[in-house]
C-alpha cells in the first residue's frame, strides 16, 4: 500500500469531521430518529469518497478529534478502536459527552489495573 498523499490526508479529516458533524447535530437536536443504522448508512457511503481511508481509520480520526476536544489525552482513538462492548466504534460519536467520558473514564481504570 502507498502512503496517502497530502491531500488524501485532508481528505481522511473531512471526512472525519463530516461524521463529527453529522453526530453531533443528531445529539445537539435530542429528539431525532437518527440512529446507529443510520450512522452506518452514512458512513458506507461516505468511505466511499476515500481511495486510501478505509472507514476503521475515518472512524479513528473522529475519535480522536472528539476526544480531544473533550480534553482527552492523545490515543483516546486506539483505545476506543480495540474496546470490545456493546457498542461499535462508529456509534461512541452519537454518545452524549457525559457518557463519552464516563466511557472513557471506565476504559482509563480498567486499563489501570493491568
Amino acid at each position: 500500500m502507498t502512503k496517502p498523499t497530502k491531500l488524501q490526508e485532508k481528505a481522511c479529516e473531512r471526512l472525519a469531521d463530516a461524521l463529527l458533524t453529522i453526530t453531533e447535530a443528531a445529539r445537539l437536536d435530542g429528539k431525532g430518529t437518527f440512529n446507529a443504522s443510520d450512522l452506518d448508512e452514512v458512513a458506507a457511503r461516505l468511505v466511499k469518497a476515500s481511495s486510501a481511508f478505509d472507514l476503521d481509520a475515518i472512524v479513528a480520526k473522529a475519535l480522536e478529534t472528539r476526544g480531544r476536544a473533550l480534553g482527552r489525552r492523545a490515543g483516546t482513538a486506539e483505545l476506543l478502536m480495540l474496546l470490545e462492548g456493546d457498542l461499535k466504534p462508529l456509534s461512541m460519536l452519537l454518545l452524549p459527552d457525559d457518557v463519552f467520558n464516563e466511557r472513557m473514564n471506565a476504559l482509563d481504570a480498567e486499563l489501570g489495573e493491568l
